[in-house]
């Protein structure tokens, strides 16, 4: 009898523990079948999501143009009906894979409207969670304060960013599932590879001022026996095969015995010259420095008598990193005081390019100060800032001793460039009226630019 009632015991032992066995199983390859359908669903729609991405645009941000706006159209196609994405900008690495979102987010997205594109207003939530892969959900990253927008799927909307040079822009795509975040997909853009800079001039039309168009007296705001300066930043980008241009400009005196100021490239070598046109002769030519490519350089020159260059051009030249001259050079010219000059900028070779250029036309030699101010304005601010607020500052503020100011900004941060660009000329109508305001007047251009990456 023991010996029944013990086997039956056993029996009974062995089928409890079978059965909480079973259940152990049953629960735990539940588990794990809801977690590999869970992974399948998410890693099946991560396989269907799609993004198609427009080209660039861009515009350039002042005074520096070392960051830029940038934006695209984006358009995500998934079976979901929305999707959360997180834009950022970041510095790349070798596998995009690995970059998460860190430090400033820099990164919009904007919504189409009837009326154009606008900022989602209620699309948008401060993100702090974990982010998983589909495959095993593996955790990618913690994600903090950055913000994320819940997307319509299969509908345009405009990916804006701001980035510096060699900055690329990531997107990624989440679906929130079974109380996780997943990243689905990911995307990134290079604004470089579509060529971000600024387009800056590399030839341009004709300038022709004339002081008669201005109802000027003499003496004039284009060429004077008081004072001429001129001066622009420019850069060589090749060596330059045959001789390149870099500015011509001609001066047609009283006695109509026209010259010209120039400046060209021969190699990487600069030369300044001055030119009788009446017996097509070089009044005088001189080497003034051997260029280094694609570095910035500053140049200028001066004439008149009251800056005591009485018949003589006085060329100066510069580098961006330079307080004082690199070189100087005086030649010889003849009679300076007249009604019209023209000038043209660069060549169509596209070897040099010219970012900004000006003139200066002195009427009292009180005003030497004022006058040597607007070159070394345009220097201390380098090549790429505008300088049209400072210049409309300077004539205003010149108490009479300027007659004018000339000023061409060649900097196009955005496509595409302008094909002609008019010069822009402040000036006193009357001359040596203390009452009148100076005047606005736009110098055309006759041609067309042509213009260079840099």
């Amino acid at each position: 009898m023991p010996s029944s009632v013990t086997n039956l015991l056993i029996i009974i032992v062995t089928v409890i523990i079978a059965l909480s066995a079973f259940a152990i199983y049953s629960e735990f390859f539940s588990v794990q079948g809801l977690t590999f359908v869970q992974e399948e669903n998410v890693i099946g729609i991560s396989k269907i999501v799609q993004v198609t991405v427009s080209q660039v645009s861009f515009k350039g941000l002042p005074p520096s143009y070392n960051y830029f706006n940038v934006s695209y159209l984006i358009w995500i196609n998934s079976p979901t009906k929305y999707v959360t994405v997180i834009p950022f900008v970041a510095s790349p690495l070798v596998n995009p894979f690995y970059i998460i979102p860190n430090n400033n987010q820099n990164a919009i997205i904007l919504s189409s409207t009837p009326n154009g594109y606008t900022t989602l207003n209620t699309n948008f939530f401060i993100f702090s969670n974990n982010v998983y892969l589909p495959q095993q959900s593996q955790l990618i990253a913690k994600i903090n304060g950055f913000y994320a927008y819940n997307l319509t799927s299969n509908r345009s909307y405009i990916l804006s960013a701001k980035v510096s040079n060699g900055q690329i822009i990531m997107l990624w795509i989440l679906y929130y599932y079974q109380g996780k975040w997943y990243r689905l997909d990911y995307t990134y853009l290079n604004p470089s590879n579509a060529g971000i800079g600024v387009y800056v001039l590399s030839g341009s039309g004709k300038y022709v001022g004339n002081s008669k168009n201005t109802n000027f007296k003499p003496p004039h705001q284009v060429t004077s026996q008081t004072a001429l300066g001129f001066g622009l930043w420019f850069q060589l980008m090749p060596n330059a095969p045959t001789t390149t241009y870099l500015f011509n400009l001609t001066i047609t005196p009283t006695n109509n015995e026209n010259f010209s100021i120039l400046a060209w490239v021969i190699g990487n070598k600069l030369y300044v010259g001055t030119y009788d046109l009446t017996s097509n002769k070089y009044i005088g030519q001189t080497y003034l420095i051997t260029l280094s490519p694609n570095y910035w350089y500053f140049i200028n020159f001066s004439l008149g008598s009251q800056a005591k260059l009485s018949q003589e051009v006085n060329f100066t030249i510069y580098n961006l990193s330079s307080q004082k001259p690199l070189n100087n050079s005086i030649l010889g010219i003849t009679e300076s005081n007249g009604y019209i000059s023209t000038v043209k900028f660069g060549s169509s070779s596209k070897t040099v390019v010219i970012s900004q250029a000006y003139f200066v036309t002195l009427q009292n030699v009180n005003g030497l100060t004022n006058f040597y101010n607007v070159s070394s304005t345009i220097f201390k601010n380098g090549p790429l800032y505008n300088n049209t607020y400072n210049y409309n500052w300077t004539i205003v503020h010149s108490n009479n001793l300027l007659y004018a100011i000339g000023y061409w900004y060649f900097v196009y941060p955005s496509y595409p460039p302008s094909p002609t660009l008019p010069g822009i000329l402040w000036y006193w109508p009357n001359g040596i009226s203390k009452t009148n305001y100076p005047q606005i007047y736009y110098i055309p251009e006759q041609g067309y630019n042509t213009y260079v990456f840099v």
